[in-house]
């Protein structure tokens, strides 16, 4: 298997050296951090071309559309909260230091807010600007623009998962115990399904993505199953797959789901819960698809490639990356593919979707900016 790896990776290098921009051929890496700092996070991008990422080395980098550093921002602990960008351009990154950071566009401090719990979990951001985080002390945060507490609700153990705000402001999050919340814009629980994730897996969860009609679809890591629930806090379906589900899923323009599973496999799901199509890697899926203004699904895998998927399910072309990829793709508007791995680094590979689909929910925690709501940018 190593062997076969290495071979697919010089492959890819003769690709580089003469295929221009050929799509699934390198761009640029940008070395984010020290050998064995790995990154979880996934890339954010804003409306001028710049990168966000952060590293396990305990810094935001923020890198140039042509792959040069912008700037750093250090925090007290290591990162693995995907940064998120406000309308006003502020960033917004959780950390192991318990923190959540604001940074200003030039890379400066603009404020922090002390939880009691390290934060895996992006933020999503409300139409009001209100800043919705879980940490790992159990609570989901609500917080102000300011940078001043707003309310915070205890839901349980460790919160992994990343929050996902409806078009009412329902805010949709789960914790570790296995029970996926809808709370109120003011703070008070709606309702309570239980999805059976697995406390024990600690930092692999999947995230909610809301469909056009209200849907919740989340992975369970308990009950192998993809659920969809209504937004009444109902089970409309759940689609069984061999092995537990990290991935995030993501929403095409016709509604079909897309998501990955420890199972090795991305599933294409029909809106009605029955299977469209399924595409096998060599191993577990915990990237989020993207979806590509042409329908191209990108997909990063443990088997340390970045996969290119046509709608039909067939491979368009795959990447090899030298580790693996948990982390989750980003198109920017030039149809360039971002992604980082597990070795410190960060990728941009040529595509030729012309930029992000636009669908009901396209990939991580919805848009180029990560907001988490859906009605984003």
């Amino acid at each position: 298997m190593r062997r076969c790896l290495l071979v697919l990776f010089l492959v890819s290098l003769v690709f580089i050296g003469c295929g221009g921009n050929v799509p699934g051929t390198l761009k640029w890496i940008f070395v984010a951090g020290k050998w064995g700092h790995n990154i979880s996070s996934s890339p954010t991008i804003g409306s001028d071309g710049t990168i966000y990422v952060g590293s396990g080395d305990n810094y935001v980098y923020a890198v140039n559309p042509d792959g040069t550093q912008k700037w750093i921002f250090v925090t007290g602990g290591y990162i693995s909260s995907s940064p998120v960008i406000s309308p006003d351009g502020t960033i917004y990154v959780g950390s192991g230091d318990k923190k959540i950071y604001a940074i200003n566009s030039d890379g400066t401090r603009k404020w922090f807010y002390k939880t009691k719990g390290t934060i895996y979990s992006a933020v999503a951001i409300g139409l009001d600007g209100t800043i919705y985080v879980g940490s790992n002390d159990g609570k989901l945060y609500a917080i102000n623009p300011n940078g001043i507490g707003k309310w915070s609700l205890f839901i349980g153990t460790d919160i992994y998962s990343s929050p996902a705000v409806g078009s009412d402001g329902t805010i949709y999050v789960c914790s570790m115990h296995g029970n996926l919340y809808a709370v109120s814009p003011d703070g008070a629980k709606k309702w309570v399904f239980p999805t059976g994730i697995d406390r024990y897996r600690y930092g692999r969860a999947s995230s909610p993505a809301i469909g056009e009609d209200g849907t919740i679809y989340i992975g369970s890591n308990f009950y192998n199953k993809l659920f969809a629930i209504n937004p009444y806090g109902t089970q409309k379906w759940a689609f069984p797959t061999e092995n537990t589900v990290c991935s995030s899923p993501a929403i095409g323009a016709d509604g079909t789901i897309y998501v990955g599973s420890d199972d090795h496999n991305l599933y294409a799901i029909n809106p009605d819960g029955t299977q469209k199509w399924v595409f096998l890697t060599w191993e577990y899926i915990n990237s989020s698809p993207a979806i590509g203004s042409d329908g191209t699904i990108y997909v990063g895998s443990a088997d340390h490639n970045l996969y290119a998927i046509n709608p039909d399910g067939t491979q368009k072309w795959a990447f090899l990356i030298r580790d693996a990829v948990r982390s989750s793709p980003a198109i920017g508007t030039d149809g360039t593919v971002y992604i980082a791995s597990g070795e410190d680094k960060l990728y941009a590979i040529y595509g030729s979707s012309g930029g992000l689909a636009s669908a009901p929910w396209p990939m991580f925690h919805h848009d180029l900016k990560h907001s988490g709501r859906v009605d984003g940018p």
